[in-house]
């Protein structure tokens, strides 16, 4: 702007008004900067609370259902589970239950969540998984390039508050979102204790439903499907109608059907008290005949020419499935996504069977057609509609009469090779040996009143979700205290003086008898009760599992001819049955004399999960001068597991070269280029191959017996191979050499064999 000389006073004026002006906007400003600072910060702190009293208004009306449940005797029903998961979502979450049986709250987020990793793109996502047992997993999920990690929360409503129980990360693998609505992955994350349990990780596969189902759909599928599924029978998994039954198993078909009709008032010959083997049951016609004949239209002469039919004693004979008959645990499940509703009064539904463990919404397809009566169904025809051949590895067909005869029948002076149903004990000291186990478990109710139960429940398993060590411990302690002897990995025997007492007994030719109670990495009790009668040995295995609050319940048994036991010197009890179970070894043991807890502690430290049968490490001589020897990729597997405190997780069978060479040159004395040299690098993708190698459970392992504290800083460690295989405490020792650093980690420095 131009002035003149006349306009000087106003120029001034204005020159003095402007700086002043100047100066109050800037102040102005500044003030308005640090107002509106002070206002983010508010806002965000008003943003945080509302996260917090949204958690809170979710624990709030959690408790509110789960209060009114308990009160109720409600709390695992599909009304109970629905109103939870329906609150999950009025507060913005996607929600769903446990076994896929709610529609999925906000399920758009999944959706979105799931076109990120498909696009590699970066995404979060949480879900609710509301369990029937009266807890909820919540997964929070992160999405970069094409990979989704995993945090897994358990909680529950215990004291009037809302608890996280575990917590747990993983990255998830087999991540699938299917053309049916499904998301499935699975991940897998270490447990030093169960790992030295078990030689196994800890692992989870889910499946959660994304897409709604009509709901039309959903009530036929609970009313005449999801009763009776695909477990221990073939009625979905066959072709047949009213005119031809001929592929269908009709004992699997009444014990089903009985079940149904009686609920849990069972009649005696399916009571779950019944822990016989082998048994054989003459269900009088009219019984057999009416179970059937409530839910199939088939006549008696059709239904006696398909089964064992016993014209003298009209009756049937029925054989209760038993441990050879067992099924796979990872069954499918049924989904009815569709149905017609026909002129004759019937109903054709179509099914897909829905495999978590496959991964594999959409595993196979039929269509059943049933028939509504007043109170009940008849079920019509099932036909399967997929056009390639399905797998069905799940299902057990039933013994031929050859094979059940081998296996159970016996000879008349109960003296047969590998005879299950022959017991050394009457039925009278069976019983009373059932009672004085179950009131055993009773001593350790307690431990397991709050336990999570996982929904996909395994008839011989125990269900239970993240059963801890210091749990193990302590049932192990309530027993030993009642004075049982009790046992579990990683922990001294409780009264071990009983199967010493047994042994000398064995010696002697005395008649004996001696109960081990074993708990399991997942709290199941196994009790093992050895008997020696007239010269033989025999097993009698019952297995105790839990119900919701701490009460026990039979999951499991069977009775077995053990062909020899020795006590060794450093207090191994070792055994062998005449016929070992399919998935276990030669022989089996317990450990009776105590080990120290410095020696388990420095077991666990350096030798525990370490192979001697994948790579030579601990079976050759070795020191710094050699150390390239021993050097194979598919050690990285198990030294990474020390390094990370997880198992290494590859999708492209490779192992970056940085990564490898950090983790290797770290635990061993060993050159980059002697890795490279002697593990295949690959120079293109500068990579190492990743090798992973089963781990053998009955292989040898080592147990440290005794140790030196060198002057350099160094331990030298004495190592026992015990190799049960071979009835050996000892197969050989080695001193291994260890150089411990202040943070804890360490490198192996040589490997001697002594003996």
């Amino acid at each position: 702007m131009i002035f003149s000389k006349k306009h000087s006073l106003l120029y001034k004026f204005l020159q003095f008004n402007y700086t002043f002006v100047l100066f109050a906007v800037l102040m102005l400003i500044l003030t308005g900067c640090r107002s509106f600072s002070e206002r983010k910060k508010t806002n965000s702190e008003s943003t945080e609370e509302t996260e917090e009293e949204k958690w809170a208004e979710i624990s709030s009306l959690y408790g509110d259902i789960y209060n009114k449940a308990v009160k109720e005797g409600t709390l695992g029903s599909l009304d109970t589970v629905s109103s939870i998961v329906k609150s999950f979502g009025e507060n913005g979450y996607a929600a769903v239950d446990s076994k896929n049986q709610v529609n999925m709250t906000n399920y758009e987020q999944v959706e979105q969540f799931c076109e990120n990793v498909s696009k590699k793109e970066a995404g979060e996502l949480s879900i609710f998984r509301v369990n029937y047992t009266g807890g909820f997993v919540k997964y929070d999920m992160t999405a970069s390039e094409g990979k989704v990690d995993v945090v897994r929360s358990y909680y529950e409503f215990n004291g009037g508050e809302l608890q996280n129980k575990t917590t747990s990360s993983y990255k998830a693998t087999g991540w699938k979102y299917t053309e049916e609505g499904y998301i499935f992955f699975s991940g897998t994350w270490h447990s030093d204790e169960l790992y030295t349990a078990s030689l196994s990780e800890a692992d989870e596969t889910a499946a959660l439903r994304v897409l709604p189902l009509d709901e039309k759909c959903r009530e036929f599928n609970r009313e005449y499907i999801l009763p009776i599924g695909y477990e221990n029978n073939n009625i979905f998994i066959v072709n047949w109608n009213e005119s031809n039954y001929t592929d269908l198993d009709f004992s699997d078909i009444f014990a089903i059907c009985s079940r149904l009709i009686y609920g849990n008032a069972l009649p005696a010959y399916m009571s779950e008290d019944d822990f016989t083997e082998g048994a054989v049951y003459e269900i009088p016609a009219e019984e057999f005949e009416k179970a059937i004949m409530t839910y199939f239209n088939i006549e008696a002469e059709e239904l006696q020419s398909q089964t064992e039919y016993l014209s003298e004693s009209s009756s049937y004979e029925y054989k209760p499935r038993g441990y050879y008959e067992r099924e796979n645990s990872q069954h499918p499940y049924p989904e009815v996504t569709d149905c017609v509703e026909n002129s004759n009064g019937t109903i054709t539904l179509s099914v897909n069977a829905v495999s978590p463990y496959e991964k594999n919404s959409k595993l196979f397809s039929h269509k059943v057609t049933v028939k509504p009566l007043d109170g009940g169904v008849q079920y019509i025809s099932n036909r399967i509609t997929s056009e390639a051949d399905f797998d069905t590895t799940w299902h057990a067909p039933r013994l031929t009469d050859e094979e059940w005869n081998e296996i159970y029948g016996g000879s008349e002076d109960d003296s047969s090779e590998g005879a299950i149903g022959n017991s050394l004990l009457s039925d009278d000291e069976r019983k009373q040996l059932y009672e004085t186990i179950m009131q055993a478990a009773e001593q350790t109710a307690e431990i397991y009143e709050d336990v999570e139960f996982s929904d996909d429940a395994v008839s011989y398993a125990s269900n239970i979700v993240g059963f801890t060590f210091e749990q193990r411990k302590a049932v192990v302690s309530a027993l030993g205290s009642a004075g049982f002897t009790s046992i579990t990995d990683g922990y001294n025997m409780e009264n071990p003086d009983a199967l010493e007492s047994f042994y000398s007994d064995l010696l002697n030719g005395t008649d004996s008898a001696v109960s081990v109670y074993e708990v399991n990495s997942g709290g199941l009790i196994g009790v093992k009760t050895l008997v020696y009668r007239n010269d033989r040995l025999q097993c009698h295995y019952i297995s105790i599992g839990w119900q919701e609050g701490g009460i026990p319940e039979l999951k499991d048994s069977s009775i077995r001819n053990i062909s020899e036991i020795n006590l060794t010197e450093k207090g191994y009890f070792i055994y062998a049955y005449e016929q070992p179970y399919t998935d276990s070894g030669v022989r089996e043991y317990w450990r009776i004399t105590p080990v120290s807890d410095e020696y388990r502690e420095l077991t666990e430290k350096y030798v525990s999960g370490l192979s001697y049968v994948n790579y030579d490490m601990l079976v050759t001589d070795w020191n710094s001068d050699n150390a390239d020897d021993i050097l194979k990729p598919c050690m990285f597997e198990d030294i990474y597991r020390i390094y990370a405190g997880e198992s290494y997780a590859s999708e492209d069978n490779s192992i970056p070269a940085e990564l490898f060479e950090e983790v290797m040159t770290a635990y061993f004395p060993v050159s980059v280029e002697d890795l490279r040299y002697a593990c295949n690098y690959d120079g293109d993708s500068e990579t190492y191959p990743y090798e992973s190698v089963s781990g053998k459970a009955y292989a040898p392992f080592g147990e440290v017996v005794d140790y030196e504290e060198n002057s350099d800083g160094t331990i030298t460690l004495t190592v026992d191979e015990v190799w049960i295989e071979y009835n050996s405490d000892c197969a050989f020792t080695n001193r291994l050499t260890v150089e411990p650093f202040d943070d804890g980690t360490f490198r192996y420095l040589s490997n001697s064999i002594v003996q």
